[in-house]
């Protein structure tokens, strides 16, 4: 199973004198990546370079840039931290304010890691949990035992709408279904 990113993620490192700030966050879209890519650039315009990797499932995109530093010490050692790790849907951005001492290749690759993995870490990336959302329909008289069953079960009800039925939708997760399947007092349709 995937692992995702709950949250943005941040990191700093010295190395020689040179500041490497790593920032990730979860993205379900290039678009969204790009954003996030230039909102850090804007913040630090005077940075040397402005390192970036990310994969979208959305299109299956996958994108990595040295910004700059010699080829394969940079982007990659990013990408290569989340890709090893099981990450997926995340942008994460190495910025590097150069101190005045060249670290050579085998330097940069560790530092560029060592920034996009401690980003990676804050961020506490997570197995991702697959919600189907359903319909549920029900008698007026059933309400009060399904409504009663969806806590027991902790299936959150998103909405309600009363009319002829009592209408409920709901988000399931993989582990709930057995339990939520398995009561016969509802009608459901699933929501795609």
């Amino acid at each position: 199973m995937p692992l995702i990113l709950p949250k943005s993620g941040f990191f700093e490192l010295e190395e020689k004198r040179s500041k490497f700030i790593g920032y990730c966050a979860p993205v379900e879209t290039e678009k969204e990546a790009k954003e996030f890519i230039a909102g850090i650039r804007a913040q630090h315009i005077k940075a040397a370079h402005n390192v970036f990797a990310y994969e979208t499932r959305e299109g299956g995109i996958t994108r990595m840039s040295d910004d700059g530093e010699p080829s394969g010490t940079a982007g990659f050692p990013v990408l290569t931290v989340y890709q090893k790790t099981g990450v997926v849907d995340y942008v994460c951005v190495v910025t590097r304010y150069f101190g005045g001492t060249l670290l050579g290749t085998g330097g940069l690759v560790k530092a560029y890691g060592r920034a996009a993995k401690g980003a990676m870490e804050d961020a506490g990336p997570q197995e991702e949990i697959i919600k189907t959302m359903y319909r549920v329909t029900c008698e007026y008289n059933k309400f009060d035992q399904v409504k009663y069953n969806f806590d027991k079960w902790e299936i959150p009800i998103l909405s309600t709408d009363y009319t002829t039925h009592c209408q409920l939708t709901v988000e399931v997760t993989e582990a709930q279904k057995p339990d939520f399947l398995e009561s016969m007092i509802y009608t459901l349709e699933e929501i795609t």
